[in-house]
């Protein structure tokens, strides 16, 4: 395709002159390989939010989020990665026409002229007076004026060294006025030995602004002949200056203004390169030096040409998506990703971000495909303070970290509860989960019995803990309340309802979430507790009352035990031993197995192997951001196994799914587009 112009679509049109995905202008980095199993199809997937600040920051080195700002990202099987579900709205288009414009002014702002002049007195014109000496004689009230050309805005450091004859009882009084702004009035008692020097900052608007100092208050004396005059050495201007973005020097690596077009190529093809972090045929980066030509054939210079390039970048779809190619979309013959499809993949897996230099320098040379390689990039990769994106975004979602930001508490049945807390309890997760990612020391086990935490004094108040101290510290515990995630206050918190626990909340996010094993929905026209009862009766003979009629029973059987047994929790997490007066029974039973209490209960769901299992499917799924499917049976199996020989450590994990057959191979749509 050619560039036909911006018209009303934005900026978004230009991105006809650089190809469409997998059309002309795209590359086919590497030749197939076949595999024996089906890794089925991933589709086409746009950036959510928390990809499209990462990938932002990492490319242009910025601290702006504005994604922030985006609409909200579906969820798709517990997600908000999931290709299926990343559509891409007309809203959302303005807003990445927006961002893109925005990003790219901060990121090449070039360095602003600076303005240091000084006007002596016999130097400007004025209106009144005469130059008497080296100063400006203003003796009637007028003013002594010129024009400035200001080479931008910004502030500006006006300066007058002006001194009196005295006259009368009062001092000479002056103002400066600069543009539209008028300074002053200022007292002026100095003398030509000893003169007044006035210094004042001005905020002025680029361009020619005039500059003035008026004399104000007159005065003679006919009898005594006293004369008040006001006498005007110089006036000097100086500012406006600033360094130029930080942020450029990542992008203009050579002379622009000095080596044209070649320059200008190699800008744009490094930038795009790694914007859309893949190699660019020739023919691609041709296409958006064409955008930049637009610039210059409207009369703008070739820094405007430059913008309008690197905005286009930021608004192709192959920046805004990541881009897998099949040689051919409607076979079902599975391929190797090409190199730098898989760096994209590891990286947005592990880092929520684009890959860094290491993993496209290894993708070029073809190494990354190499399972030793790999495996030692998931090291690298882990150890770098990045991956705290996977905790947010993958634990944060699979364990509902993030969900406790939004979660609405009753603060009449809570007081205690406060923001405070609540960033408290999420640290507390977050850091927990950490633990597992970092380290290889602790199994899937420990999730959920762990003997340690990480608390500070608010946190450990609440937990009725020995305070650590004001910052986030490890300690082991002993007593039994604490120990693992489903004692943790973050998930107590956002399993309950505004004002009480929710047993069954409780209990539905164990089957689903630990276990996959989702209750069918409520069937249709059921009721909640009548408020009456809420006030007067315990959770546990709410739920009776509840489990008495036939339809609920079967699927409140076990979820409700699983919640009662961590009654002894409230709301907000924090531990208790009476409901309604009444001595909290914590005892239940599970699919067969009784407990009684939350100890034996979390040593029971632990050793479900169900949850196993469920944490590979948790983590196949956001790691290739796609719902799972019957053919994945026999990779869960597999990654399974293998999983619990290395004793279910999730460090490993990581990299069992990124060594996978699905992770580093895909196939087309099939002939019936379907999976």
């Amino acid at each position: 395709m050619r560039c036909r112009g911006v018209g009303a679509a934005g900026l978004f049109a230009l991105t006809a002159c650089v190809g469409d995905i997998g059309g002309e202008g795209s590359v086919t980095l590497e030749p197939p390989s076949v595999t024996q199993g089906d890794p089925s199809w991933v589709g086409i997937h746009r950036l959510n939010r928390a990809e499209y600040n990462n990938t932002v920051r990492d490319l242009l080195g910025t601290s702006l989020r504005p994604a922030d700002e985006f609409p909200a990202d579906d969820h798709s099987f517990g997600f908000d990665n999931i290709a299926d579900a990343l559509n891409l709205s007309p809203v959302q288009l303005e807003l990445y026409e927006r961002a893109a414009e925005t990003l790219t002014e901060e990121a090449l702002a070039a360095a602003q002229a600076t303005l240091s002049e000084r006007h002596e007195a016999e130097d400007v014109g004025g209106t009144v007076g005469q130059v008497s000496g080296s100063a400006w004689n203003l003796y009637s009230n007028g003013e002594v004026s010129y024009t400035q050309t200001f080479p931008s805005a910004g502030q500006y450091v006006v300066r007058v060294r002006a001194w009196q004859s005295a006259a009368g009882p009062d001092a000479a009084q002056m103002s400066i006025s600069v543009g539209p702004t008028v300074l002053g009035p200022f007292d002026i008692t100095g003398t030509e030995a000893s003169p007044t020097l006035i210094e004042e900052t001005v905020t002025v608007a680029a361009g020619a602004q005039p500059v003035s100092v008026a004399f104000l208050n007159d005065f003679y004396d006919d009898a005594t002949m006293a004369d008040r005059n006001l006498f005007v050495d110089y006036v000097e201007v100086e500012g406006g200056g600033g360094a130029a973005s930080p942020l450029r020097d990542l992008i203009v690596t050579c002379d622009l203004q000095a080596e044209g077009e070649p320059c200008l190529r190699q800008i744009v093809g490094d930038f795009a390169e790694r914007a859309w972090r893949r190699p660019l045929a020739d023919e691609e980066v041709d296409g958006l030096l064409g955008v930049a030509a637009l610039a210059t054939q409207q009369g703008d210079g070739t820094e405007e040409g430059l913008k309008l390039a690197i905005r286009a970048t930021l608004l192709s779809p192959h920046f805004l998506f990541r881009v897998e190619i099949d040689p051919d979309p409607a076979s079902d013959v599975s391929h190797a990703l090409s190199e730098f499809e898989l760096a994209s993949r590891l990286s947005y897996f592990l880092w929520s971000s684009m890959p860094d230099q290491e993993l496209f320098d290894l993708a070029r040379a073809g190494a990354l495909s190499d399972p030793a390689t790999l495996e030692a990039q998931v090291d690298r990769m882990l150890a770098d303070p990045k991956s705290a994106a996977l905790v947010e975004n993958f634990a944060g979602q699979w364990l509902f970290t993030r969900a406790l930001l939004d979660h609405q508490t009753n603060y009449q049945a809570f007081p205690d509860f406060d923001d405070g807390l609540r960033a408290a309890m999420k640290i507390e997760s977050d850091m927990f989960f950490e633990e597992f990612i970092k380290s290889d020391e602790h199994s899937l086990a420990e999730l959920l019995q762990a003997d340690f935490t990480f608390v500070n004094d608010r946190l450990a108040e609440h937990y009725g803990m020995t305070a650590p101290g004001a910052d986030f510290a490890r300690v082991t515990l002993s007593d039994g309340q604490r120990g693992g995630l489903l004692k943790q206050g973050m998930w107590l918190t956002v399993t309950s309802n505004p004002d009480r626990t929710s047993p069954v909340k409780r209990g539905k996010w164990v089957l689903e979430n630990l276990l996959c094993s989702s209750p069918p929905p409520p069937p249709a026209g059921v009721e909640g507790f009548k408020p009456e009862d809420v006030e007067a009766k315990t959770q546990r003979e709410l739920l009776a009352q509840h489990r008495s009629d036939p339809v609920c029973a079967s699927c409140h059987e076990t979820m409700d035990n699983i919640g009662l047994g961590f009654e002894n929790y409230d709301g907000v997490g924090a531990f208790r031993s009476l409901d309604k007066g009444t001595a909290i029974d914590p005892s239940g039973t599970v699919e067969g197995t009784p407990f009684g209490g939350p100890d034996e209960l979390v040593r029971i769901i632990g050793a479900d192997p169900r949850f196993a299992s469920c944490a590979v499917k948790k983590m196949f799924t956001y790691a290739l951001g796609r719902g799972t499917v019957p053919t994945d049976q026999e990779y869960f199996d597999e990654i399974t196994d293998d999983f619990e020989a290395g004793g279910l450590k999730l460090r490993q994990l990581v990299k069992l799914i990124v060594l996978s057959e699905p992770f580093r191979f895909r196939r087309g749509q099939g002939v019936e587009g379907g999976q």
